[in-house]
């Protein structure tokens, strides 16, 4: 066993993840869309019913197009819109869904900005009512009832299903496309489902449907390619009966708390889910480093063959592959990892020792975030045993200004047991509570040894 101190860094402050779909606003304006029935009683009526799916889709559109909006955040100090996405109408009370990441602005910048939706011939403003950042779901409402409105699918689809999604790509009005449903990512750390077609950025938050018209999923992200992301219609289901059974809209303060506790609690899961777990030992060289820890992490090696460096570098590195969007600049909810094998019988111990702090000096990758997000890091750096093996480690932490009791982590440490070869390794942790982030970067350097 070894001893080391891991220090919390305690009041400092108040591969590349699918890519939201938002999109900033662009100068065409929409179509013009039939506008939903006015002067509706403000009570509870079921959804105009959607006949089963022609062959063409065109019918399906004429009939539901009206359920679907544009949603601009607009800046209050020049009253244009800075960004655009999609909603969709979800109660005759014109309660409606979207994604986060197109509201977001309006949680951590209520001061600059408000919102809006466009429903074709005129464009009303909206509230938020609840949001849900891990899955990247947000209820917002218009103070108008609605006459025609989508319901919530009770199951998801069988694999292989025709499905529709609809929404605003790039401000070119309300546009559906057709995919196939593949049911959810497997190994995933946050649900979502596989959609195979062509949503692109301005429909997030837009609906997919299945051939009846029901909601199946929430747009929400994309790899290009026509490989596509959905929100789960259960998720949309919680927060939409969590919305619906307020007394009253929150305010900018209970949101953000909001944002927190479930931030807090996401963390809570990942650290429970990881610790709950043996890690296991993944063979590098003549040492064994921390291999996929969870099924949700994703893991690759690589050794580049270049003849005329006189070393060698064989790379380990596991990720998640999936964050959570908390602005524009911010991500979090990250655990990634790296190791390298470095050796060479060709430099000698004093070039070699050379090269080896050279790469351990080198920053990580660490998780994006911005001087208004996060604090600087603050890092403890010692030599330790772990199992009887000399390493030099050094824990950084730094604050989250928003949400108090959130961190990032990044562990550096590097093997210092022989003149010509060593590992370096490498933790990454987005948004995790000062003590979990220890007691992860604790349970990780075990996994470091020397097979001899």
């Amino acid at each position: 066993m070894f001893s080391f101190l891991l220090v919390a860094v305690l009041a400092q402050g108040p591969v590349a993840p699918p890519e939201p779909l938002a999109a900033p606003s662009a100068s065409p304006a929409p179509p013009v869309l039939p506008a939903p029935d006015a002067g509706v009683a403000d009570a509870v009526v079921p959804p105009l019913p959607v006949a089963s799916l022609p062959p063409a889709t065109h019918e399906l559109f004429r009939r539901i197009q009206g359920r679907v909006a544009q949603v601009r955040i607009i800046e209050r100090r020049s009253g244009t819109k800075s960004s655009i996405g999609s909603a969709f109408f979800v109660s005759a009370k014109g309660h409606a869904l979207t994604n986060y990441h197109v509201v977001s602005d309006l949680v951590l910048h209520p001061e600059d900005y408000t919102a809006e939706l466009d429903r074709g011939d005129a464009t009303v403003p909206v509230r938020l009512l609840a949001v849900d950042v891990v899955s990247d779901l947000a209820v917002i409402q218009v103070d108008a009832p609605v006459s025609d409105y989508f319901k919530l699918e009770e199951h998801e689809p069988p694999q292989g299903t025709r499905l529709f999604a609809m929404g605003n790509p790039r401000d070119l009005g309300t546009t559906i496309v057709e995919g196939t449903y593949n049911g959810l990512v497997r190994d995933a750390l946050y649900e979502r489902v596989h959609f195979t077609g062509a949503i692109n950025p301005g429909m997030s938050g837009g609906p997919t449907l299945s051939g009846e018209g029901g909601v199946v999923g929430v747009n929400v992200a994309t790899m290009g390619n026509q490989v596509g992301f959905l929100v789960p219609v259960a998720r949309a289901r919680t927060l939409l009966d969590r919305a619906l059974a307020q007394e009253a809209p929150p305010d900018s303060a209970a949101l953000m708390t909001s944002v927190q506790e479930q931030l807090l609690a996401n963390q809570q899961r990942i650290t429970d889910r990881l610790m709950a777990t043996d890690l296991p030992k993944q063979a590098l060289g003549g040492y064994r480093v921390p291999g996929r820890w969870s099924p949700f992490l994703k893991c690759w090696g690589d050794t580049p063959h270049d003849p005329e460096t006189p070393y060698t570098v064989t790379s380990y590195q596991c990720s998640s592959e999936e964050d959570i969007f908390l602005s524009s600049s911010h991500r979090t909810g990250v655990v990634a990892y790296l190791h390298q094998h470095v050796e060479s019988q060709k430099l000698g111990a004093m070039r070699f020792s050379a090269l080896y702090s050279t790469l351990f000096s080198q920053d990580p990758d660490a998780v994006e975030a911005t001087r208004e997000d996060v604090t600087n890091f603050r890092c403890k750096s010692e030599f330790v045993d772990v199992n009887g093996l000399t390493v030099r480690a050094a824990l950084c932490l730094r604050a989250y200004r928003r949400f108090p009791g959130l961190y990032d982590l990044v562990l550096r440490a590097a093997t210092l047991n022989a003149a010509t070869h060593g590992v370096d390794t490498s933790l990454t942790l987005g948004g995790f509570s000062a003590e979990n982030a220890r007691k992860l970067a604790r349970r990780y350097l075990e996994g470091l040894s020397w097979t001899k």
